[in-house]
């Protein structure tokens, strides 16, 4: 399979008529099309780690989630953190593609992974990416040890808001969830489950009388890797996984 017939694949599963009018997703770097794919990496971005364990793995396309590239370029400079990135990839014959907006609106996609594992049942879209639904009623720091335990994140990194006593009905969006929290309180949800937001709204949260769990935009996202690989899988490509906690295997 060519890195066009991938990317033409991806297409067909991960729509790009679902992203966001504001979004850049799909073919961000392609420095041969009609190149063979001999592996993929899949990770949540294509960091400068991301494109070394590329290179010492022999992948030739590296399948993200965040677009490596978001707003258009002036240039290109090995000064600059994104221009840089591109360069590499175009130097060593690695094809990026990344899908963002699309991916959290998918069904089975981001959002749906994350209340999957937070054990948020019978859900809806209550924003294009974000899912509402509920849980077994129980106390704000119950709901609090699962979102820690299934995200595998530390307390220490979570942002709280109790604006009541007991949880029965959660809203998630992951990544940045900051200006949908009336969509989330309208939605009927009582607790607020995003990646990150500023501290106004944090404050707002509490005024509006919804709990917030801010659990970093990292961990709510992270395990998208997976998703990715097993597609690619079904593809027949041969793959890997990068994970930031996964740096020191590869010896980086």
């Amino acid at each position: 399979m060519t890195v066009e017939q991938l990317a033409k694949e991806l297409d067909k599963i991960i729509p790009p008529e679902l992203s966001e009018p504001w979004d850049n997703d799909g073919r961000m770097v392609i420095p041969d099309k009609n190149a063979e794919v001999t592996k993929v990496l899949c990770a949540l971005e294509c960091t400068s780690v991301s494109i070394a364990i590329a290179k010492r793995l022999g992948c030739n396309v590296i399948l993200t989630h965040h677009p490596l590239i978001f707003k258009p370029l002036n240039s290109l400079s090995e000064s600059d953190c994104v221009g840089k990135r591109v360069l590499e990839c175009v130097k060593s014959g690695i094809s990026v593609l990344s899908y963002h907006t699309r991916l959290d609106i998918l069904s089975g996609g981001v959002n749906d992974m994350l209340a999957e594992m937070l054990g948020i049942k019978n859900t809806d879209a209550f924003v294009p990416y974000g899912r509402v639904g509920e849980v077994e009623e129980q106390s704000f720091e119950s709901f609090v040890n699962t979102v820690k335990t299934a995200l595998e994140v530390p307390e220490s990194e979570l942002r709280l808001v109790k604006a009541n006593e007991k949880v029965s009905r959660v809203a998630v969006i992951s990544g940045c969830g900051k200006d949908e929290i009336r969509d989330a309180i309208a939605s009927g949800a009582d607790t607020f489950v995003t990646g990150e937001v500023m501290h106004s709204h944090m404050v707002e949260c509490k005024e509006w009388g919804i709990s917030l769990i801010c659990a970093t935009h990292y961990a709510t996202e992270r395990f998208i890797a997976r998703k990715l690989a097993d597609i690619v899988g079904k593809l027949g490509l041969k793959h890997d996984i990068y994970e930031f906690v996964k740096e020191e295997e590869y010896g980086i």
